[in-house]
C-alpha cells in the first residue's frame, strides 16, 4: 500500500513538472510558429528574414503596449448611460487618440518594413497577417465560434472593447 502512493505520488509530481514546463515554453514555440508562418507565405530568403524579423518584433511589441495602454486608460466598468457629457467627451477623444496612435505606429513600421523587404511582400504582410492568428494559435475548439441563442437580450453598451 505505502508503495503504491509513492508511487501515485512521483506521478502526479511530474506530470505536474511536465505541465509547468510546457507553460513556459509556450511563448517561443508561438513566436518559433509565427517567424516560420511569416517566412514560409512572404516567401522570405534568408536574408531578407534576417533583416525583417526583428524589425516585424518590434511592430508587435509597440501595438501590444500601446493596446495595454489604451486598456488601461479606459473607464472601465462604467455604462455609458451612467457617464455626463463631458465624461463621453473624453472617453470619445482617447478613443481616436488610442487609434491615431496605433495608425501612426503602423505607419512609421511601413517605411521600416519597405527598406527591409519589397513592397509586394509588405502588401502580403498585411493580408497574412489578417488570417495569421488561425495558423498559429494552435487549435482551441469552440473559440470565436459563440452564437447568440434566439430571446437573448443584447448586453448594455459599455465602455469596454
Amino acid at each position: 500500500m505505502k508503495t503504491i502512493k509513492i508511487t501515485l505520488l512521483a506521478i502526479f509530481t511530474l506530470v505536474g513538472v511536465s505541465a509547468m514546463a510546457q507553460k513556459e515554453t509556450k511563448p517561443a514555440d508561438r513566436q518559433a510558429r509565427i517567424d516560420a508562418y511569416l517566412t514560409e507565405q512572404l516567401a522570405l530568403t534568408e536574408t531578407e528574414q534576417k533583416a525583417f524579423l526583428p524589425v516585424y518584433k518590434q511592430y508587435k511589441a509597440e501595438l501590444s503596449a500601446l493596446r495595454k495602454a489604451s486598456k488601461a486608460s479606459k473607464k472601465k466598468g462604467k455604462i455609458m448611460s451612467e457617464l455626463s457629457d463631458q465624461e463621453l467627451e473624453e472617453v470619445i477623444q482617447a478613443s481616436f487618440d488610442d487609434k491615431q496612435k496605433m495608425l501612426d505606429t503602423k505607419k512609421k513600421y511601413h517605411e521600416k518594413f519597405k527598406k527591409v523587404i519589397s513592397i509586394k511582400k509588405v502588401a502580403k504582410l498585411y493580408h497574412v497577417e489578417k488570417r495569421m492568428g488561425k495558423h498559429t494559435k494552435g487549435n482551441k475548439k469552440g473559440k470565436g465560434n459563440k452564437e447568440k441563442k434566439s430571446g437573448e437580450r443584447p448586453a448594455k453598451p459599455t465602455l469596454q472593447n
